[in-house]
């Protein structure tokens, strides 16, 4: 019995959970189970979490009864210091043995690295696991944490739901939980309209047994399984296509503990409206699955699936019920789509001149008026053949549809709706006002089109300059507006264009059409934001795959921010990385940095060399300049790269037979000028050192 291995299970039962938290509640349960089990020495061969919209559940088995006795060797302080001539133990022994809790006849002296230590041996005795649990238990659920927490009647501790029962049980007895007067019987609840409760649960296996014949299903993949195989079920029988949007079938696998796949119908005379409405009511409002005629996805029918709550109710009068609520929402849809194309997009781009884009900055047709600015500025720049009209009424309009009733209703839709509004006027400006919101995440598809390229880029920068202006800055994981994602947006972009552009030179752009406030620096401003683009260039190519060393020896100074231009560098620096030549070239360039430190001056005198060593180097620089100078973009070039390697040789010999912190301090300072005129120029490629 002594070796005999036990199980362990717990049920949090509690009203119901919002179908988006389930998972991260049920996984904070099991990581606060490990760390702490880990804390306490308890051993254990396997641990899982389950969860529902009703309740949280966690399963160990492998467990002993009692974790391990240990035997500690505890040093103390020397022994000079710890015991008199007399044989009495002075202050340090005391404090000591008070704070290991020692008898004074444990302790021995013994001897390392050749002194005299006071030590003793101890054992501590194993706890019972049963009551490290039960403890375990409580601050388990005390540590679960989440932002939309309340506090439940008289509880002093915040939870997602009010707890109605915790049931843990171990060596098939039953463990009560005295936990805030939170009730905790012998008793499980099957499905809550099945109104099933038994008192007779031994086991883990006896748990899932009653479950299962009360239509509980407690693993989220055997839900997330179940929905999918009966979505494929309809999707054969009435010859049509589900929209298999992963994120919805997570959410609603987690709204009910036994799903049931129904499907309903909705009048035609609705699919006379965009189906981006449509997919959006029945989506992010009433969790309903869209579905087309065809595989592409293109035409919708006048159908829609959803997962219902219970096996227990008829299932005409579910499907009746969800049909009427579907038809009163799109009955809104249908409304404010009729209203605003009544009004038209020109007409309701009027009101965004007094909705606030940010407090301090302006309102929307500020934003607008910027964008078309530095629209224009990118144009020329990239040597864009875009219309001038285009651009300007493309960032006038871009913002248009926030005031629509279409979009205050339904934010998601916003820029989508805006494109349908103008579309019988310009194909090209509403297909622009659609795309210049891509890419919405990292991973999004790109605008097509160089219109929309540059208002998308405009647009981005101008929240990143505007937010740093009012130093709104994102702080952890808290980022309001999305300026990380407009970066990577941004990057993604001009990626694509494959045109040498210098950042930095449109952040300037952007802060001199922001109006300047009584107490900003743009100057201060710009450096944040150049900071904080690098950090997002280097983050987001080391997600790439590329090495932090070759981004920071490229993207090491805030001279320029070309994005080609980085790109191409760190794809050749990659390639040749590793090689003996470039390792080589690089420990003799660290050994540059290190021996000009922070010597700054470029003047050489050549009538100052007294050697061809200086002569070499200061001839290898020319020749490098020159070739800079016959070859546009020469810096961003593999043979550059070479170049810059086969010139480390010519430094090499230098160090080896140049005394550069020469006695005369005039032959000093023209040798560290030289060498720095050297560090400079390759500096404009990467900064080899960092490698």
């Amino acid at each position: 019995m002594k070796n005999k291995k036990l199980e362990f299970f717990l049920e949090i039962y509690m009203e119901e959970i919002p179908a988006r938290l389930v998972n991260d509640l049920s996984s904070q349960l099991k990581s606060n189970f490990e760390v702490l089990m880990k804390e306490k020495d308890i051993s254990y061969s396997h641990i899982r979490s389950y969860g529902t919209p009703m309740r949280l559940v966690l399963f160990i088995n492998g467990l002993k009864n009692k974790t391990e006795d240990k035997k500690l060797e505890i040093w103390g302080p020397p022994e000079n210091i710890s015991i008199s001539n007399k044989k009495e133990f002075l202050k340090p022994a005391e404090s000591f043995i008070k704070k290991n809790n020692i008898n004074k006849k444990e302790i021995h002296i013994k001897k390392k690295n050749g002194m005299n230590f006071l030590f003793c041996k101890k054992t501590i005795k194993g706890s019972k696991n049963q009551e490290n649990l039960r403890e375990i238990t409580i601050e388990s659920i005390s540590k679960i944490k989440n932002k939309k927490f309340m506090r439940w009647s008289d509880k002093s501790f915040a939870f997602i739901r009010p707890i109605k029962n915790i049931f843990a049980n171990m060596n098939k007895k039953f463990i009560k939980i005295n936990f805030m007067e939170i009730p905790s019987e012998n008793k499980i609840i099957g499905h809550r309209f099945s109104q099933m409760s038994s008192r007779k649960i031994k086991s883990f296996d006896d748990y899932l047994n009653f479950l299962k014949k009360n239509d509980v299903i407690l693993d989220f993949k055997s839900r997330k399984d179940k929905i999918l195989e009966e979505v494929r079920r309809i999707e054969k029988k009435e010859k049509v296509y589900v929209n298999p949007d992963l994120d919805l079938i997570n959410h609603v696998s987690n709204l009910t503990e036994y799903p049931k796949v129904l499907i309903g119908n909705f009048d035609k005379s609705f699919l006379k409206i965009p189906k981006e409405v449509i997919n959006s009511i029945m989506k992010n409002h009433q969790k309903y699955f869209s579905i087309y005629s065809t595989s592409s996805m293109k035409k919708l029918v006048p159908n829609f699936l959803f997962v219902a709550g219970s096996p227990y109710l008829d299932n005409n009068k579910v499907i009746q019920g969800n049909e009427k609520v579907l038809a009163a929402r799109l009955n809104d849809g249908k409304f404010f789509y009729e209203e605003d194309i009544k009004n038209g997009l020109e007409k309701i781009r009027e009101k965004i001149d007094h909705i606030t884009f940010i407090e301090g900055i302006g309102s929307y047709g500020d934003k607008a008026k910027r964008v078309s600015k530095l629209a224009l500025k990118i144009r020329d720049m990239l040597n864009l053949n875009i219309s001038e009209d285009d651009i300007i009424k493309t960032s006038e309009l871009c913002k248009a549809d926030l005031a629509s009733q279409m979009v205050f209703e339904f934010p998601e839709l916003q820029g989508i709706m805006g494109g349908y509004y103008y579309r019988d006027k310009s194909k090209i400006i509403a297909n622009s006002i659609t795309s210049h919101y891509l890419p919405k995440t990292r991973d999004d598809s790109l605008p097509k089109d160089n219109l929309s390229k540059i208002i998308s880029i405009s647009d981005k920068l101008d929240t990143i300059c505007s937010a740093f202006h009012m130093k709104l800055l994102p702080t952890g994981s808290s980022d309001p507006y999305g300026l990380r994602r407009c970066c990577i947006g941004i990057i993604r972009i001009l990626e694509e264009l494959d045109i040498n552009i210098d950042l930095i030179e449109i952040f300037r752009e952007s802060f001199s059409h922001i109006e300047k406030k009584e107490g900003i620096n743009n100057k201060e401003s710009l450096d944040r934001v150049k900071l904080f683009f690098t950090e997002r260039i280097k983050n987001y190519y080391v997600e790439n795959g590329y090495s932090v060393n070759i981004l920071n020896a490229v993207v090491s100074n805030f001279n320029s921010l070309d994005i080609v231009k980085i790109k191409k560098k760190i794809s050749i620096i990659k390639k040749l990385n590793g090689s003996k030549d470039l390792v080589k070239a690089s420990e003799i360039f660290k050994r540059l940095k290190n021996i000009i430190k922070d010597n700054n001056s470029t003047n050489i005198n050549q009538k100052l060399f007294q050697n061809k060593y200086e002569e070499n180097v200061y001839s290898e620089m020319l020749r490098i300049e020159k070739l800079f100078k016959a070859n546009p973009n020469y810096d961003e070039s593999e043979k550059c790269l070479k170049e810059i390697i086969k010139s480390s040789s010519t430094l090499s010999n230098f160090f080896n037979n140049v005394m550069v912190m020469d006695k005369k301090k005039i032959v000093r300072s023209n040798r560290l000028n030289l060498l720095t005129s050297f560090k400079k120029l390759i500096s404009g490629v990467a900064n080899f050192s960092d490698l």
